[in-house]
């Protein structure tokens, strides 16, 4: 199973016949939810540009530049070891960024493998304040450009919202990310777990693939609906549904959708 959001389009099940309309309705009112949810969630793009800074002054401690502090710096096993790298300064639009870890370590005889051990970066947006990346480890290569977090990766914003992943694989050049082991996805009142997530398009698309469940807790009236729609979502009050009862006396259950549980 596939949920796919982008901010221009969506494409629902066929309303041909009343079980499809029924799908169709259903799956409108989670679109509309998971739009607006994922949207504000999932600030992962605007950090990833962050971490990309990492690279050039770890790999040349000795450029000088004066928003980089460097401890130790040493040779370990065949590799150069930087400890304590520190990188702070103002992006473009002014907002201040900061990324640190316990070591860098280049190989001698593999220079595009920089290893970065308890990654942290953190970046000031604009409705989520600070948004913070974290791994235990992590392995960029500077040829390809790609940067793979791996074990406990978090992005934690100051409102509240927390993204986990075991393994996220960073693609600068291709402004994509792509974690094939199982995401949770925290919003505070609402969960959202997958197999796999794969954002594309520097963010313009977000897909949770595999077993996708979305649980809502104490959720408000309207919330799954709401007055918010986005491209070509239906409107789920002209789809006038109805429940579907086949001959058998069980209730029909649209396939194809992501659970969706709301706990009151």
């Amino acid at each position: 199973m596939t949920v796919a959001m982008t901010s221009n389009d969506w494409t629902g099940p066929s309303s041909g016949d009343a079980a499809h309309r029924l799908a169709a309705f259903k799956a409108a009112r989670r679109h509309t939810l998971l739009v607006r949810l994922l949207r504000r969630a999932i600030p992962i793009m605007a950090v990833v540009a962050v971490l990309g800074l990492v690279v050039a002054p770890f790999l040349n401690p000795l450029r000088g530049l004066a928003n980089v502090s460097l401890g130790a710096v040493g040779i370990s096993n065949g590799k150069v070891k930087m400890e304590t790298p520190k990188l702070s300064g103002y992006r473009k639009d002014n907002r201040p960024y900061e990324v640190n870890a316990e070591a860098a370590l280049q190989d001698i005889r593999n220079p595009t493998q920089v290893e970065l051990m308890m990654l942290k970066a953190r970046i000031q947006m604009e409705r989520e304040g600070w948004v913070t990346v974290s791994s235990r480890t992590g392995l960029f290569d500077t040829q390809k450009e790609k940067l793979q977090l791996v074990d406990d990766v978090h992005v934690r914003t100051e409102t509240g919202y927390d993204i986990h992943m075991r393994t996220a694989d960073i693609d600068f050049k291709g402004g994509t990310v792509v974690s094939k082991e199982p995401v949770k996805v925290n919003l505070g009142t609402t969960t959202i777990d997958a197999d796999t997530l794969d954002v594309k398009d520097n963010g313009a698309l977000i897909a949770f693939q595999g077993h996708v469940r979305a649980v809502i807790v104490n959720a408000p009236a309207g919330t799954l609906a709401g007055p918010e729609r986005q491209g070509s979502t239906p409107a789920p009050e002209l789809l006038a549904p109805r429940q579907v009862v086949p001959a058998d006396g069980a209730a029909a259950s649209p396939a194809g959708l992501p659970d969706t549980e709301t706990r009151q």
